[in-house]
């Protein structure tokens, strides 16, 4: 009977051990309030006095956009050209620079592409073009095709930087390399992400 009654005392115990610990959180917050709520005031202002200036300078909404390639970029390029024209091969370089340009003129009524690598301040938005591909050389490797296109206002403040990819595979036989679907996916990617963009 006594060890009975010790285990429902136990056992009451251990139940009330957790209840007890359970209010203390919220004793703990609830008393730190009074003394952080104009804390928690001035913060507000803060972040709405900061949201305010950069709502103006970091709209996506310009009616035109320099494009400028990076080093990466340039070197891709000359890696793709590698492969152009070469038999079973449908690496067109040229085509990256054309899908960028489709892509950009769904958003921008204007669109340049710089040769220089200069990222001197502009009208409008300057976007910075990163580019990393690689090409399979035989059958079941993969094609990839990566982007990153960071967004500059004309102060030059990052706005905004979009990152999109595209993969095939070389089938079997190989007799075409598919390089061409890893560059559409990508695009797509990055059509859908752009758009998606305020």
């Amino acid at each position: 009977m006594n060890r009975l009654i010790s285990l429902v005392i136990l056992t009451a115990v251990l139940l009330l051990i957790p209840l007890h610990r359970l209010p203390a959180p919220i004793v703990e917050e609830t008393t730190p309030k009074p003394g952080t709520a104009p804390k928690r005031r001035v913060q507000s202002k803060s972040l709405s006095a900061t949201k305010s200036p950069p709502a103006a300078e970091s709209s996506m909404s310009s009616r035109s956009v320099r494009v400028v390639l990076t080093q990466n970029t340039r070197a891709a390029i000359l890696y793709l050209k590698n492969y152009e024209g070469k038999p079973f091969s449908d690496v067109r370089p040229n085509e990256i620079l054309e899908q960028l340009r489709q892509a950009l003129s769904t958003r921008f009524s204007n669109v340049s592409v710089s040769e220089s690598n200069s990222t001197s301040r502009s009208e409008g938005l300057t976007m910075l073009f990163d580019l990393q591909a690689q090409v399979g050389s035989i059958s079941f490797t993969g094609n990839t095709v990566s982007v990153v296109a960071t967004f500059k206002n004309s102060a030059g403040r990052t706005i905004q930087t979009i990152s999109a990819s595209g993969k095939s595979t070389v089938p079997y036989p190989a007799f075409s390399n598919e390089f061409s679907k890893a560059v559409q996916r990508a695009f797509t990617d990055f059509s859908q992400k752009l758009a998606a963009t305020r």
